[in-house]
């Protein structure tokens, strides 16, 4: 039932340093990147330009680095938001990044890492990726959309067949909390998130408020676990502080800078710079897991373009004869014969009934249109099948959805923390469209119905989670993948009031076996 983060964490077998609690010189807490049999990548902001340094040690092995900071001029903060929402001038300092990448590391073996930054100390553990014959367990989630302005606020959550903008229990900085809070329980290998990460990628505040969920004030998941990333279109929009309440070139490149500078991924090898960390992949032991960016298909306002609200962005294309496409079809090709399971991650889901599944265009959902579809990314789906992909996890439509098609299991899995729709069309739809989703599996918005005793609501309902994905092998010694849809129950008492939260699986869990 109800648990706290403190006691979560000891279940966790984490354990904060005391020092590590409120930390003037981290900005961001140390977090994991990029790992490897070999190696993990290991970063931080700063407030100031001091090295920092990192000691990682296990039985038989200690090493000591020092990190040489960088000024990140990518994470300033936007005039208007300084001149909005601060009155100290020194809050809002360039800060600094620290990147370190610790090698020589055994695959699968945990190591003690500390940081010492002046007279501050932060102490984690990490894990190296086992070899092939290991079990991997990963969650994943899109559409956390993180902003101060989330506390306080709570999101439409359509009641089936009733009141489309009734509002969710709690407000999306709790609901994200709790969330995180499970995911650390469970202790994944990685966490992999399918893009939207915060609400607007070029406003700073938004950033901030996505690490102090992470490796921060709310929690340090990231410095255990490391993320994988996703862009979104959310990544690419300035926001109304981030210099414009509309799509725009020069500020959505400002945005990505910005998602650029936190994380390092592994180099794909594209011809193009602005390319490099867009889209990669991750072999983590039997399993290999691929992130794709869709946030802008050329041409440009066509039947092929997700954002017709972006006008021209350095964003690789997803589409055939793309170098993306070329690119994805040689990972597919190499991991059907090396890896067990495949596994692919971007934002725009591609079979939804949400406000993003209506076809690309102009003309609002009145008319069937919307001008982010998901739809133009469909064109991936012959790929996926000929390759053998297992799951594709998605997000933008912020619901929990699962669709199967040509054998390839299709996840909405937007529900990390900021809306809890329903849908648009087909049953139960806002719009009364003709159209609907065949491949659909199941939805949480009628597949899980509500059971309210008067004022509690006891079982069922749309709620914020995530998927886990489990890979063994089974007491047969058949490779294995066990995927369950996961959602953070609100347990009430008998007014109402939200006591408490529990793990529960939707009645949606796919068991597969590896050919």
């Amino acid at each position: 039932m109800k648990k706290t983060l403190l006691s979560a964490l000891i279940l966790a077998g984490i354990h904060f340093n005391s020092v590590a609690s409120d930390q003037a010189n981290f900005k961001v807490n140390p977090y994991l990147q990029n790992p490897t049999p070999t190696s993990m990548t290991i970063m931080w902001v700063t407030t100031d330009d001091k090295a920092g340094e990192l000691t990682v040690s296990a039985e038989g092995f200690t090493e000591t680095l020092k990190s040489t900071p960088t000024i990140a001029k990518e994470l300033d903060y936007y005039p208007t938001e300084v001149e909005k929402y601060f009155t100290n001038q020194a809050e809002t300092q360039t800060p600094y990044i620290h990147r370190i990448t610790i090698d020589r590391l055994k695959p699968g073996t945990q190591y003690q890492y500390e940081v010492a930054q002046g007279s501050e100390k932060y102490a984690a553990h990490f894990t190296t990726v086992p070899n092939k014959d290991s079990s991997v367990r990963f969650v994943v989630y899109s559409d956390s959309e993180t902003e101060p302005e989330s506390t306080g606020k709570t999101r439409r959550w359509s009641e089936p067949y009733g009141d489309f903008d009734r509002q969710y229990l709690v407000d999306q900085t709790v609901g994200y909390q709790e969330n995180i809070r499970v995911m650390l329980e469970r202790q994944p290998n990685f966490i992999a998130i399918a893009g939207d990460l915060v609400e607007s990628g070029n406003e700073q505040r938004d950033w901030d408020e996505f690490w102090r969920h992470n490796a921060g004030e709310y929690n340090n998941i990231a410095s255990y676990i490391p993320i994988l990333p996703a862009l979104g279109n959310h990544e690419n929009y300035p926001g109304p502080d981030g210099g414009m309440k509309e799509y725009n070139t020069e500020l959505a490149l400002q945005a990505i800078a910005r998602y650029k500078a936190y994380f390092d991924v592994p180099d794909n090898g594209s011809k193009v710079d602005a390319y490099k960390d867009r889209f990669y992949r991750v072999d983590y032991g039997p399993i290999t897991f691929i992130t794709l960016d869709t946030s802008d298909g050329k041409e440009d306002k066509t039947d092929k373009d997700t954002n017709w609200r972006l006008p021209g962005v350095n964003a690789p294309d997803f589409n055939p004869g793309s170098e993306q496409y070329e690119w994805l079809e040689k990972q597919l090709a190499d991991a059907q014969k090396n890896s067990q399971f495949t596994f692919v991650q971007f934002h725009h889901v591609p079979y939804s009934v949400g406000p993003h599944g209506f076809p690309t265009g102009n003309g609002g959902f009145d008319n069937g249109q919307d001008n982010q579809s998901g739809v133009p990314v469909r064109i991936l789906t012959p790929l996926f099948a000929k390759y053998g992909v297992d799951a594709v996890f998605a997000g933008h439509d912020e619901m929990y959805e699962h669709s199967l098609v040509e054998g390839v299991h299709f996840y909405d899995t937007g529900t990390g923390g900021d809306g809890l729709r329903g849908p648009y069309f087909g049953k139960d739809g806002k719009y009364k469209i003709d159209l609907d989703n065949p491949y659909q599996q199941f939805l949480a918005h009628l597949d899980a119905p509500e059971v309210w005793k008067d004022k509690q609501l006891v079982s069922g309902g749309k709620h914020y989670g995530h998927m886990e994905v489990n890979v063994f092998q089974n007491d047969q010694g058949v490779w294995t993948t066990e995927i369950s849809p996961v959602y953070v129950f609100p347990i009430m008492d008998k007014e109402g009031k939200v006591t408490g939260w529990e793990r529960r699986v939707y009645q949606d869990v796919v068991t597969l076996t590896a050919q």
